[in-house]
């Protein structure tokens, strides 16, 4: 007896062997920043071929799977964005090269290339804190004491009732 179920998993026409569909085929239609028959024709699958891919379920399950991983990881959004922003870019650009542009647009716009080119210096947090020194101070012949002090940032003046204690120690 057959389902519904065993149904929809046989196609209609045989569809090319599992192993013949690429996995970026599926990744780029998946994405969904191209027409699927265009991208199904760059790895060979036109006509009839295609038409049978396209009815084959376990091939559209592929790619709704794809899709779903891509857009809860944020992917297509990003990628989309990205290209956005490039073809966007490309009119600014041009813009911002003519004559009609005031300086403080021309800037904005360096700014802009700057901080999307990866451009903008980056913070180095050893040099903002300073690099850290120890001294060692001999009191004795048999006793050594080692001091960590602080970046000089973070030295702070030690009150003399204090300076008058460590020298007694």
């Amino acid at each position: 007896m057959t389902t519904l179920m065993d149904d929809e998993l046989l196609p209609i026409q045989p569809p090319p062997p599992a192993l013949d569909i690429p996995q970026e085929m599926i990744l780029a239609i998946a994405v969904g920043m191209e027409d699927p028959q265009e991208i199904a024709a760059r790895y060979g699958f036109e006509n009839t071929r295609w038409t049978s891919l396209q009815q084959w379920k376990p091939f559209n399950d592929a790619v709704a799977k794809q899709k779903a991983e891509l857009e809860q990881n944020g992917v297509t959004f990003r990628i989309k964005a990205k290209a956005l922003t490039e073809d966007v870019f490309e009119d600014a650009y041009k813009i911002a090269r003519s004559n009609d542009a005031t300086l403080l647009q021309k800037l904005e716009f360096i700014k802009l290339g700057a901080k999307l080119g990866d451009m903008e210096p980056k913070a180095n947090a050893q040099i903002a804190a300073g690099p850290g020194f120890s001294i060692t101070i001999n009191l004795a012949d048999t006793a050594k004491k080692t001091i960590d002090i602080p970046a000089v940032e973070e030295v702070k003046q030690v009150p003399q009732s204090k300076q008058k204690k460590l020298k007694n120690e």
